[in-house]
């Protein structure tokens, strides 16, 4: 009798501690991969969220960064020294704000400013900014967001420049990329696989007593600059 007693009891605990068991998995639920909002860094989720930031001179430290005379940057703390043709494309490095995205910086129109100074900010890429605000060509693939006014190009579309490069010089490159998105016309001559062209450049630095152990050398009108100087490259175009 004792042992008939015994078997249900022990069944009875067995089934009670199976339910038990079922019922925690049960009303645990499955973990799911993270979406891609998670997945991104709380910084990055920040900067596409955060609002670009209004520029007001009476409470905004910043550093205002404009195209100068002679193809060089100039900054100043007051919108006032902004160069008037340069006022539609200014840098904004904000001293005590949000930073810009990786890549890029604060810009801001200045000849939109409202009555009391203040200039709505918006971001470009770095280089563009660089590209555009010294007059450094207009190129097709760069796109400004609206109200932005880059200075105009200083160089204008010209003969008698003559560029002597080789195939593999990289500086050679970037100076022809230059010189198209200005418009510059120009002869290009490699004087590794034409050597009548080697020997008229020799000619030329042997005239001037220059010695030309480089490429690029450009020849803008008679005079010849060895290298890729962009500022001196504006003066003498």
């Amino acid at each position: 009798m004792v042992a008939a007693t015994l078997v249900p009891s022990a069944r009875c605990s067995l089934v009670t501690l199976v339910a038990l068991v079922a019922s925690v998995l049960l009303a645990c639920e499955p973990e799911r991969p993270p979406t891609a909002k998670d997945d991104r860094p709380v910084s990055e989720a920040a900067d596409s969220a955060a609002p670009a930031p209004l520029y007001d001179p009476a409470t905004t430290s910043a550093v205002l960064t404009f195209a100068g005379e002679r193809g060089a940057f100039q900054d100043t703390s007051k919108p006032d020294s902004i160069a008037e043709n340069a006022r539609g494309l200014v840098r904004v490095t904000l001293l005590d704000g949000p930073a810009p995205p990786p890549g890029k910086v604060w810009v801001g129109n200045f000849k939109g400013a409202d009555a009391s100074g203040k200039v709505q900010l918006t971001t470009v890429a770095r280089d563009d900014f660089e590209e555009l605000a010294l007059g450094q060509g207009l190129s097709s693939q760069v796109e400004l967001p609206e109200g932005l006014e880059p200075p105009a190009q200083v160089a204008n579309a010209h003969g008698d420049v003559i560029v002597y490069k080789t195939a593999w010089c990289g500086v050679c490159k970037k100076l022809e990329g230059y010189l198209g998105r200005k418009g510059v016309v120009y002869t290009a001559k490699d004087i590794e696989k034409d050597p009548s062209a080697a020997a008229e450049l020799q000619a030329k630095a042997s005239a001037k007593g220059m010695r030309t152990g480089s490429v690029p050398v450009i020849d803008v009108r008679g005079e010849l600059l060895v290298g890729f100087d962009r500022a001196r490259l504006e003066a003498l175009l």
